[in-house]
């Protein structure tokens, strides 16, 4: 969706009014990352050449009885280029993570973008900002799915469409839930009826366009066309992680002490005591749960640009990631 009624500042063209709900709610702008020289596909062909299998996933989707089913696979040895083809004629998503380590060159225009939002807007002041690459296949799905930080999209190449929903509602988004995402006892998918769509926020998503929304809102993301280019940045607010820590905090009160906690309030004396007794648990690991171990169940299949070669099970490895 191109931003219409727009004013220039910078390299970030708001819609009128979000350039201060960055941060807090849902924020859509332009930005400039594609004059960069940065997405072509020799220099993406290049940059997948060099990245370091414990910081890249690959991952598609198979049918199953229960619906759409997640796995992860390696590239195989396969080159850049045989990849960015294999995703153009896939169903695939690559993630290339911590560009900051591994590409800064991809980094600094994320923290380009910042800087000019923080200036604008000093309210918001993002930390612990983690940014991926993501290049996926037309006509791929990420399901339904609620994040633990706030996220920045800033799409590059080909369409999207986003489809975006109530984070404060209870049918949407149980609290439950939440805490148990935030305390990493499931996966960031949750419960997801088509119903819903009729009550979501639908935003087209073309090569320019960056969105910003509300922490945990659930949502979900159709590729429409062309090869999809995106990065995503992970950040927080100090509002985001008291929000953090007051759904940890409840979600331990429920689990190890039984109650029903009924304020979700991020400020006030409870929420400050809430988030100290959060973190001083996080650190001593009360309530560790033993994180699921990413299996790699599939190969591409160098033969086949698109194609991939499905491991048996007793073949299935972990994957180490850093």
């Amino acid at each position: 969706m191109s931003v219409a009624g727009t004013r220039e500042r910078g390299r970030l063209t708001f819609k009128p009014g979000q350039e201060q709900s960055f941060g807090k709610g849902l924020s859509q702008c332009r930005h400039d990352f594609a004059d960069s020289g940065l997405f072509s596909d020799d220099t993406l062909a290049a940059l997948i050449d060099r990245y370091p299998r414990e910081y890249y996933m690959i991952t598609t989707t198979t049918q199953s009885a229960d619906g759409l089913e997640w796995h992860n696979g390696d590239l195989n040895g396969a080159s850049g280029a045989f990849v960015l083809k294999a995703v153009r004629e896939g169903r695939l998503w690559l993630c290339l993570r911590r560009l900051d380590l591994v590409a800064p060159e991809y980094e600094a225009l994320v923290n380009g973008a910042f800087e000019e939002i923080e200036t604008r807007n000093p309210a918001c002041a993002s930390r612990r900002r983690t940014s991926s690459l993501l290049i996926s296949s037309p006509g791929a799905r990420v399901l339904y799915h609620a994040d633990i930080p706030m996220v920045a999209l800033w799409h590059v190449r080909g369409r999207k469409r986003f489809w975006l929903y109530d984070a404060d509602s209870p049918k949407h988004l149980p609290d439950q839930v939440l805490e148990g995402v935030v305390l990493r006892e499931s996966e960031e998918e949750i419960a997801y009826d088509p119903a819903w769509d009729a009550e979501a926020r639908i935003i087209d998503l073309e090569p320019g366009d960056a969105v910003s929304w509300p922490q945990n809102a659930p949502h979900r993301v159709d590729n429409l066309d062309g090869l999809n280019v995106s990065i995503t940045t992970d950040y927080f607010t100090p509002e985001a992680e008291r929000k953090y820590g007051v759904y940890y905090a409840n979600g331990l009160m429920r689990r190890l002490l039984g109650v029903e906690p009924r304020c979700t309030a991020t400020h006030g004396p409870l929420a400050l005591a809430k988030c100290v007794i959060a973190l001083a648990l996080k650190k001593l690991g009360i309530h560790r749960v033993q994180e699921r171990d990413m299996l790699q169940s599939f190969l591409l299949d160098p033969k086949r640009p698109g194609g991939t070669v499905h491991l048996p099970r007793e073949e299935w490895r972990p994957i180490l990631q850093a």
